[in-house]
């Protein structure tokens, strides 16, 4: 079944239960609770926010920029955490979501624009670096907006990309466990339920095909944790409210697979983008298929 939303990215690898929910469903955004989610989410989210960084500041080449900030842009900011920690940047976010998760951010002190991507920019702004945190694989056509991602950016400047991974061991756990007919671990996988669920699973072959279509080149390939032991007790308990004891069996039921998850491929992956030629990378993603 080829994936109309992304011409070229080849096969779908699976058909996703998210397909019959509607993006920003007003009951979804009911259910959220965004001052509990930020901070059951921040300390995974700070410290893989903290290699984010370092990883494209030392893959980006220095460029002139007449003695001004280098300029980033994320997509889809969330609580602008990532903006936080990109100090070094004249730093600019956008969110579509609720006025409760922009609110936490100006908390923080970041004010985002409302609004989505690429609507919301002025028709002349150019970026040094535009990153999408865990956002490309919601978009309905995540080629265009890469493709419009790639023409905002200044000489030089770079995408990031830091997004769940099809070929990830938890990822292919859920498939399994769906597959035996326990279907809620590859729900959550694709977000069902909430405001914004999964569209698309890339793994890195046809997510390096699609860049090479579009004419980018992976400047740098990486990956990050998906799960922490700091903080994962606290992500059960809100996923599973009032269910102290489940929750509790399931957090010990789930060290043995951390200890794991380090010698496993990872559940996320990152990659650092730039206009050029065809990217040529040798495909080591098994089905290179695109989820969708």
């Amino acid at each position: 079944m080829s994936n109309p939303d992304c011409p070229g990215c080849g096969e779908a690898l699976e058909a996703g239960p998210q397909l019959a929910i509607t993006t920003n469903a007003k009951q979804a955004h009911q259910r959220v609770n965004e001052a509990a989610r930020e901070q059951v989410l921040h300390d995974l989210r700070h410290e893989n926010f903290e290699q984010l960084r370092d990883f494209i500041n030392g893959a980006r080449p220095a460029t002139a920029t007449g003695g001004e900030r280098p300029r980033l842009l994320d997509v889809d900011a969330g609580y602008g955490w990532f903006i936080r920690q990109a100090a070094t940047y004249a730093f600019h976010g956008q969110e579509h979501r609720t006025r409760g998760a922009r609110a936490v951010a100006a908390r923080a002190g970041v004010v985002l624009r409302d609004g989505f991507f690429p609507q919301c920019l002025e028709p002349d702004e150019r970026f040094d670096v535009i990153s999408f945190n865990d956002s490309i694989e919601h978009f309905d056509d995540p080629a265009g907006a890469l493709a419009v991602a790639a023409g905002r950016l200044r000489p030089g400047g770079v995408l990031a990309l830091n997004l769940p991974d099809a070929q990830g061991a938890l990822y292919r756990l859920a498939r399994l466990l769906r597959r035996l007919g326990v279907s809620g671990p590859f729900d959550r996988m694709w977000q069902v339920g909430m405001p914004s669920p999964h569209r698309h699973y890339f793994n890195r072959g046809n997510l390096w095909r699609l860049a090479g279509q579009l004419g980018l080149e992976t400047v740098a390939v990486d990956a990050l944790q998906s799960l922490r032991l700091k903080g994962l007790y606290a992500r059960i308990a809100y996923a599973r409210p009032g269910a102290v004891v489940t929750s509790g069996l399931l957090w010990l039921g789930m060290l043995p697979l951390l200890a794991a998850l380090r010698w496993l491929h990872g559940d996320i992956m990152v990659l650092v983008l730039r206009p050029g030629q065809p990217a040529r990378n040798a495909a080591d993603s098994g089905d290179g298929a695109l989820a969708g």
